[in-house]
């Protein structure tokens, strides 16, 4: 096998790897455009094969003059799917190319198909042997007639305008233009030979399909280097899709949860308001009943039932304010909304629970840039203090000498007020983390603890638009936050 077979069928190879590439990508959504990758490989690959096959069978002027013709198509056709590939859209439509880039393209074919299937592309019986003796190759050749060299003239004039078009997308920054502009220089050096060969003017090897080669490989490797960019931006762009969504998921499941906890409060609170006026009545007919007998009966009574009777007035105390506990959800107790500043929220609670912080080694307010908020100031200072008398009861028992609670307000990312009250004590239980707020859950049941605490403390927050959230702090220690919405977007805030 000569030089010339070699180049045949390794360009045959290259042009089929190109097409199965292009087929391939073409099958992706958006990915249109390969197909025009797949008609300029196809072309040039069965160009190859017409020389290979050319180059195989028995050497006469009549195989060479088919096998010109049948090249002068092929060649016509390629050219015409760089025109299409020149001047087509992101989809590679043929239907969207501008009327002019059809017709040349169409028309540049159908003269190369006239002028070979006429039999005018060539000078039958006229065909010379070529031989080049320091490359070991001999073969016979057609020359072209005045109209094959008319159909030539034609294709280059067409891939000159190719070449123009590929110039201004290169300027443009158009991804691999560039190396597609060599490869057109590349391939019109190659076509020129060609045609010089063919008219029998230089004795040389035809170089066309090593031409066709250098446009075919810039340009699927361009096509290969978007296909995996674009591989790598949908892989991205799942990646966060998948972070959404599972933001998304988490935020639903948090707002369902909260939604329920609302729900539950409320009806507890609906509940709560029943119960407490059932209870009053009898209790206050059983207040009144001990008062007049400690005062009218017991003057001379002996001490066990003195301390008796005492007992009782401390055990209906204790109802009373389990009662007006409960009350904190039941719908009476609607705060009389006013512009509030947290600050000052804070404030005034540290001077209420002043005496219940003295022994504390360290109390730390801290104020950051905090928006105002429409409340009640004093129903959110009675739920502060609730918070920093649970806060110093905590950290008292857990280390009393280094005790330390911080109080801070800030911003949130959401823009809401955020009062924040955290200690350095055992943090809240984890079994009861989820329930805390709830009525009568207490970490304090062993202390006498009434679990009403909290419950005040989210029912004020709650009567407010705001959210309360409790957590354990990394570190150690509880975190006790209320959020509650700025001024401007508080429920009947100003707008």
């Amino acid at each position: 096998m000569n030089l010339v077979l070699w180049i045949s069928l390794f360009t045959l190879t290259l042009q089929v790897g190109a097409f199965v590439t292009a087929l391939a990508i073409a099958r992706a959504p958006g990915w249109q455009r390969a197909r025009i990758l797949a008609a300029l490989a196809l072309t040039a690959g069965m160009y190859s094969l017409v020389d290979l096959a050319g180059g195989l069978l028995p050497r006469s002027s009549d195989s060479s003059g088919v096998i010109t013709s049948i090249n002068l198509i092929l060649a016509a056709a390629h050219i015409s799917s760089w025109l299409w590939y020149s001047f087509a859209d992101e989809l590679g439509s043929w239907r969207r190319l501008p009327r002019w880039v059809r017709h040349v393209a169409a028309g540049n074919v159908a003269l190369a198909a006239i002028v070979s299937l006429s039999g005018q592309a060539v000078l039958w019986g006229r065909s010379s042997e070529v031989r080049i003796d320091w490359l070991g190759v001999s073969f016979s050749n057609a020359p072209l007639s005045a109209a094959g060299g008319i159909a030539v003239a034609v294709m280059l004039s067409a891939l000159g305008v190719c070449l123009v078009e590929q110039v201004r997308q290169a300027r443009r920054g158009v991804p691999g233009a560039r190396w597609i502009v060599a490869g057109f220089v590349f391939f019109a050096i190659c076509g020129v030979e060609e045609a010089l060969v063919a008219a029998g003017v230089v004795p040389f090897i035809f170089l066309a399909e090593v031409g066709f080669l250098g446009l075919v490989v810039p340009v699927t490797a361009q096509q290969l280097r978007r296909f995996i960019e674009d591989a790598h931006r949908l892989a991205d762009l799942s990646s966060r899709l998948s972070a959404e969504v599972r933001t998304a998921t988490h935020e639903r499941d948090a707002a369902r949860e909260a939604l329920a906890a609302q729900e539950r409060f409320a009806a507890l609170g609906r509940i709560a308001g029943g119960v407490g006026h059932e209870i009053n009545n009898p209790l206050q007919y059983l207040s009144l009943n001990l008062e007049d007998l400690r005062d009218r009966h017991l003057a001379n009574a002996p001490p066990a039932a003195t301390e008796a009777i005492q007992h009782a007035f401390e055990a209906s105390d204790r109802i009373r304010r389990i009662v007006d506990g409960l009350r904190a959800y039941a719908p009476s107790t609607a705060p009389r909304l006013e512009v509030v500043d947290p600050r000052d929220v804070v404030l005034s609670s540290l001077r209420v629970a002043g005496p219940r912080l003295r022994h504390l080694p360290a109390v730390r307010p801290r104020f950051d840039p905090v928006p105002r908020v429409l409340a009640d100031e004093g129903k959110l200072v009675q739920a502060l203090v609730n918070a920093l008398v649970n806060a110093s009861i905590a950290v008292g028992k857990a280390q009393p000498s280094a005790a330390e609670i911080d109080v801070r307000t800030y911003t949130a990312p959401a823009g809401d007020a955020v009062i924040e009250v955290r200690d350095n004590g055992p943090g809240f239980p984890r079994d009861l983390l989820p329930r805390l707020g709830e009525p009568f859950v207490s970490t304090r049941v062993t202390t006498g603890g009434t679990g009403l605490g909290l419950f005040v403390i989210r029912g004020i927050v709650d009567a407010h638009g705001g959210v309360l959230e409790l957590e354990n702090a990394r570190g150690g220690g509880a975190i006790l936050r209320m959020r509650l919405p700025a001024a401007a977007r508080a429920p009947g805030g100003a707008r």
